[in-house]
């Protein structure tokens, strides 16, 4: 491609395309950017713009895509959530000045894992690049939202590896070149993976990166110190950044580590199962929990919320203090109203902190930081004034930075422009020089109407006009009727259908002036305001802690707002293993019900000696799934530190919550409803503690009845009998041969739904109750699906024979069955073999033999 008959255009693309292959080239030519070959395919298809081609001198044309370069921010965002990468090449030289071709470099590769563009990010969602690195049995990782600067990392065992990328979700993952192929068998999901060289991965050659970054002696201050398998995965970050954003990386001011112990653990199934982010049968985000609980005004605490969701308390001192903080916002509701509606006044400063640092924020942006410091200040001045031990101890840490917000706001125009380019940024006062140039300009307009005036006064032209624009500057415009009149002195500078366009000496001498001006007061206003930008970005770790405070008190005082609202209660925590809930809901159902429908609470007790697991019988549709999702929902709200839909909650710690809420398969992985079943519930039984809560529905129903009902009660006995798990059960089962379980092991008891009958009508109450059900009612639920009556009545037929003696019923079917295949065959295989020993197979046609056929077929049809 790069041969002797390509263009030096070309040849230079083919070179920036070889450095950068995985990457579609965006090719700066003047106005617009263009790609070239199999990038023009994929770059039209996505931007849905003209596929064309481009001579490329005695060599074949090559596809062309292009798109004027103000539009790359728009264009841009819609490679990125295909899912590509994309290379910019920028013009590096002013085209006038060069001599031959324009040079041009790669100045950013920007990819879905580091993108900052606001078309391409959701306000309120982290965007993560992550990285692996594994080990023999372990692996370790770091997670880096380049658009807000946070940056964890940790380790786990192997089997944690898709719970981990589940909790995350990055838009792109980094793994050794070595490991992909075995890793990408591993993660279930489809993820952008970016192949890494091995020897990026040297400890000590990262650990060193990642020391030079904090400018620090060691990284004992972050506890990382002796991750040696997080260390890498932090160094190689660090490095991919540095590489693909060519600008600065300060907004990066911390590491923190990912701790397993202090939290409760939620791997992929139960955070998809529970409907946490993503509702399971629609695309409904309302059907989602954290739609439920989002009640945030700042996209800070936005996506906090979403990280204390993935992430629940474990401790009970740190829960009860998120509590303790709704508590005392609710003793004042004043200042519950009163602080909320100033939250939605603080900008995203995570974010523009971080296109501050690679010098993409624009003037308004900044502005934003100003105010929403001053916002916060007055925040923290209310909060320190009431009877709060707990609010005011958040702001222990907080830093006074109100010298920053007062240096943007003295400094930035009040009416700001989008651009820099578009000048009036910096205020009148803040620079000598600049208010000397703006009074030139501001005269001009006076000089300009004087000359005006002047000069139709001397040509007696009274329609004499002095405009101006980009392209031609200043100019006397004269109608053509008037042309008589024009003075010697005035030189032609263009003609127009109705008129002509002069300029004067005098006139050109004042356009030099003004036009030199415009271009001063634009260098001065970026000198100022990009030092500005370096002195906003010294306190840039400052603002970014202050910034995480601020998310805190947003989300828990959206909690306290949802407490008034929809009535929830503060739990009560408990270091034991019990569970009590009385008259509970679902947090998400009873919001979506229709205005007329009243949503039936319920309650649970669980404790460990007579009463660890639940076995919960009664029709499908009744509500027993919802009953044992709300349970695991109550729970999760209490530890993230939210009060619960509940009169009252008494709560011991779970470690983690499992679930196995129902049927869903694979089929990408070749794995059915039942082998995904399986996996779940393996996933359970080899990890529950005594401190989990397991949720357990209709466990079995994806094989053969007695295989299901085999399989789920062994796993009863088993969580049972076993010590070392002996974990909060409740288990929702069609199979009623379960009911005598409970008699046969002291820990278990049966549950039930209510239903009432009424001349031969039924009706589901939605109300749990002690005691095992009587009956299934399946045939009850299928005339309520829309069975047609024929197969409801015949149902109802076979339904009591079975009850009356189940064994005879089977086999009198089965028999019946099999006589009818005998006597089909008996009677009539010598005729078929007869016709078909008949037909000359070597001389009927094609249209003959599906005649035949289709007679054959009529004849012999039962």
């Amino acid at each position: 491609m790069t041969g002797k008959k390509s263009t030096p255009v070309m040849k230079q693309f083919w070179d920036a395309k070889e450095k950068h292959r995985g990457s579609i080239l965006l090719f700066r030519m003047g106005d617009f950017y263009e790609t070239f070959e199999n990038d023009a395919i994929i770059t039209s298809e996505i931007l849905g713009i003209t596929l064309t081609k481009r001579a490329n001198g005695s060599a074949a044309s090559v596809p062309l895509a292009g798109f004027p370069y103000h539009s790359l921010d728009q264009h841009l965002h819609k490679l990125l959530k295909a899912g590509h990468r994309v290379a910019i090449c920028e013009q590096v030289e002013d085209p006038k000045k060069s001599k031959g071709i324009v040079k041009r470099e790669v100045v950013e590769v920007v990819s879905p894992g580091i993108a900052i563009s606001d078309q391409f990010l959701n306000q309120k969602e982290n965007n993560f690049l992550m990285c692996l690195f594994v080990v023999d049995n372990f692996f370790g990782f770091a997670i880096l939202d380049h658009s807000t600067g946070e940056f964890k990392a940790g380790e786990r065992s192997i089997s944690k590896i898709n719970t981990i990328i589940q909790q995350y979700l990055p838009s792109e993952i980094l793994l050794p070149e070595f490991q992909v192929s075995d890793l990408k068998l591993h993660i279930k999901g489809e993820f952008l993976f970016t192949p890494y060289q091995e020897w990026m991965f040297d400890e000590r050659s990262c650990y060193n990166r990642i020391k030079n970054h904090f400018k620090t002696q060691n990284l004992k201050g972050f506890g990382v110190e002796n991750l040696k398998l997080a260390i890498p995965c932090c160094g190689v970050i660090l490095d991919y950044l540095k590489k693909n954003c060519n600008t600065n990386i300060n907004h990066i001011t911390s590491l923190s580590i990912i701790k397993e112990k202090g939290y409760m653990n939620l791997d992929g199934f139960t955070i998809r199962n529970l409907e946490l982010f993503q509702p399971l049968n629609s695309q409904n985000i309302k059907n989602s929990l954290i739609y439920c609980l989002d009640n945030t005004k700042t996209a800070i605490g936005g996506r906090l919320l979403k990280s204390w969701i993935r992430s629940p308390l474990a401790i009970k001192s740190k829960i009860e203090f998120r509590h303790n903080i709704i508590d005392e916002i609710l003793n004042d509701k004043f200042l519950l109203n009163d602080i909320r509606n100033q939250f939605k006044n603080i900008a995203d400063v995570e974010r523009i902190i971080s296109k501050l640092s690679v010098n993409r924020a624009t003037p308004r942006e900044v502005q934003q930081i100003g105010l929403s410091i001053q916002i916060c200040n007055q925040i923290k001045n209310k909060i320190i004034k009431i009877k709060s031990r707990n609010l005011k101890n958040l702001f222990n840490n907080y830093h006074d930075i109100v010298d920053v917000s007062i240096l943007i706001l003295n400094n930035l125009a009040d009416d700001l422009p989008v651009k820099i380019s578009q000048g009036n940024v910096i205020k009148s006062g803040v620079n000598r020089k600049l208010d000397e140039i703006r009074t030139l300009q501001l005269d001009a307009n006076t000089w300009l109407a004087n000359y005006q005036v002047e000069e139709k006064n001397k040509t007696e032209i009274n329609s004499l006009k002095i405009k101006y624009n980009k392209v031609f500057g200043y100019f006397i415009e004269v109608t053509k009727s008037n042309l008589n009149q024009v003075p010697s002195y005035y030189i032609r500078k263009q003609t127009l259908t109705n008129a002509e366009r002069y300029f004067t000496p005098e006139l050109k001498e004042f356009e030099d002036k003004i036009l030199n001006a415009n271009k001063e007061i634009l260098e001065i206003e970026t000198e100022l305001f990009l030092e500005l930008r370096s002195k906003v970005l010294e306190y840039s770790r400052m603002i970014q802690e202050n910034a995480k405070l601020i998310a805190k008190l947003d989300v828990l005082f959206g909690f306290a707002d949802l407490a008034v609202s929809n009535s929830y209660h503060k739990p009560n925590i408990q270091n034991s293993n019990i569970l009590e809930i009385k008259n509970g809901r679902h947090p998400v159902i009873e919001q979506i019900l229709p205005m007329d429908e009243q949503f039936i609470p319920n309650d649970v007790y669980l404790e460990p000696k007579k009463r660890q697991i639940a076995l919960i019988t009664g029709p499908n549709m009744s509500g027993k799934s919802t009953y044992l999702r709300q349970i695991a929902l109550t729970v999760l709200m209490a530890q993230v530190g939210s009060y619960v839909p509940a009169e009252s909650a008494e709560i011991g710690i779970v470690d983690q919550i499992f679930t196995r809420v129902g049927a869903s398969d694979n089929l990408a992985a070749g794995e059915s409803t039942f082998l995904v079943e399986m996996n779940e519930t393996a996933n359970i039984l080899n990890n529950a503690t005594k401190d989990s809560l397991i949720i357990l529905d209709e466990i079995g129903r994806g094989t053969s009845t007695y295989d299901g009902l085999s399989i789920a009660w062994a796993i009863i006995e088993y969580i049972h009998n076993k010590t070392n798990i002996s974990a909060k059960t409740i288990f929702a089962t069609h199979y009623h041969e379960l009911i005598s379980l409970a008699s046969k092991l002291p820990k278990a008891f049966n549950l039930n739904v209510m239903v009432q009958e009424f001349e031969d009508q039924i009706v589901f109450m939605r109300k749990i109750i002690e005691g095992g059900a009587d009956k299934s009612y399946g045939v009850y639920v299928a005339e309520l699906a829309g069975i047609p009556t024929e197969v409801i009545q015949r149902s109802k037929e076979i339904l009591n024979k079975l009850n009356d003696n189940p064994h005879e019923t089977i086999k009198a079917s089965l028999e019946a069955k099999k006589e009818v295949q005998i006597d089909l065959f008996s009677k009539r295989q010598n005729e078929v073999f007869k016709d078909l020993k008949e037909i000359d197979i070597n001389q009927i046609t094609p249209l003959g033999a599906l005649t035949k056929l289709n007679e054959l077929k009529k004849k012999y049809e039962v």
